[in-house]
């Protein structure tokens, strides 16, 4: 005795639903799981993504395997990414005293009457050296208000060294994932391939193009660019024979990634010098190297090198770059750009879809 199904049928938007719950679910639960890892992740796809180029060259030029190529690429990185970390600890810890002492005295040193180049100023000198003045003479002088709050800034800092494992870690587990989408890295290109084809067609395809240019366009100009101006800035300090010149370096390439300005920190040892050490020649040099020879590079390598190979307006790259940054910190360099690009293609794909419809299809004749 065959038995009938009574129980009524799902309606297919109510499948649908269903579907999409189920399916989001589990994508939330995964990006739960890989969380902690995401920020690697991430780092480790722009990395790969930036450098392929130079690993299809390597197999290329040299005929070595992918293992190979692979390694070498991962051994750079290790030295990129880790050994600047460790050189600067080490400079911490070596000259951590010294340097809150130097930084006292060059406190204890401020003049009370200001520079006559800050008073021949035109317009604000005049209010400059006043306040100036009046910050000197108040019954809480400068000096006295600004020794131990450097004083107590530059412990912190030597307390940090405790928590770089943190760092540590991170930048290792970089590494690890970098090397994973080396090896895997054409199998991976054929999954965004097939995916961004199940997605959306030829336009998603081309916004994943147009984004993996994006990301190399930006790697090329601002990684390379604040590269360039690390190694300008490290040769002007090792030429006047300042102290923690590795360690200022690295802060100058942080603050060229960071689109804040390699020269700050070269401004800085600009007034040590004056100030700390009496050094007005040297002084005077630096400021000038650093304005006119470390950022006056920036305003003119970088625009040439994001501008190459990319087919997207100059305005929107640096917008990406600057927003990415503000919203999403310093891996919002790469991550802006990219998802800027994936915005103006599909963008500009719809747009050109909408103003060349199909051709309506001719009647059958009866």
């Amino acid at each position: 005795m065959n038995t009938v199904d009574s129980s009524p049928a799902l309606s297919e938007p109510v499948r649908t639903a269903l579907r999409l719950v189920i399916v989001g679910s589990l994508l939330l639960a995964v990006l739960y799981i890989l969380r902690p890892f995401l920020p690697s992740l991430l780092w480790s796809a722009f990395i790969v993504i930036s450098v392929w180029p130079g690993l299809a060259w390597l197999r290329q030029r040299f005929r070595w395997n992918r293992l190979a190529c692979t390694l070498l690429l991962a051994s750079m990185l290790i030295g990129v990414l880790i050994g600047p970390l460790l050189t600067g600890i080490t400079a911490l810890v070596t000259h951590g005293e010294t340097l809150v002492t130097d930084i006292k005295a060059a406190v204890e040193k401020i003049p009370d009457e200001p520079p006559a180049m800050l008073a021949d100023l035109p317009l604000v000198g005049s209010g400059l050296a006043k306040q100036w003045r009046e910050a000197v003479n108040d019954t809480q002088s400068l000096r006295t208000r600004l020794a131990p709050k450097l004083q107590k800034g530059s412990h912190w800092l030597l307390q940090q060294i405790g928590s770089i494992g943190t760092l540590f870690l991170q930048l290792l587990l970089v590494v690890v994932f970098s090397l994973v989408f080396y090896v895997n890295g054409t199998t991976l290109d054929a999954l965004t391939e097939r995916i961004a084809h199940r997605i959306g067609g030829a336009q998603a395809l081309q916004a994943r193009d147009q984004a993996r240019q994006a990301i190399r366009s930006v790697a090329l100009g601002v990684v390379l660019t604040a590269i360039i101006q690390s190694a300008l800035a490290l040769l002007g300090l090792l030429l006047i024979g300042v102290p923690l010149a590795v360690l200022i370096t690295f802060i100058c390439f942080l603050l060229a990634i960071a689109q804040i300005g390699a020269a700050l920190p070269l401004l800085v040892v600009a007034g040590w010098l004056y100030w700390g050490q009496g050094e007005t020649g040297w002084a005077l040099f630096m400021a000038g190297w650093g304005l006119l020879v470390v950022g006056g590079l920036d305003n003119i390598l970088r625009p040439l090198l994001i501008t190459r190979g990319i087919r997207m307006p100059l305005t929107l790259v640096f917008t990406g770059v600057i927003g990415g940054l503000l919203a999403f910190g310093l891996i919002g360099v790469f991550l802006g750009p990219t998802l800027v690009a994936i915005a103006h293609t599909l963008l500009l794909a719809w747009l050109q879809e909408s103003s060349n419809p199909e051709p309506p299809v001719p009647a059958t004749p009866q």
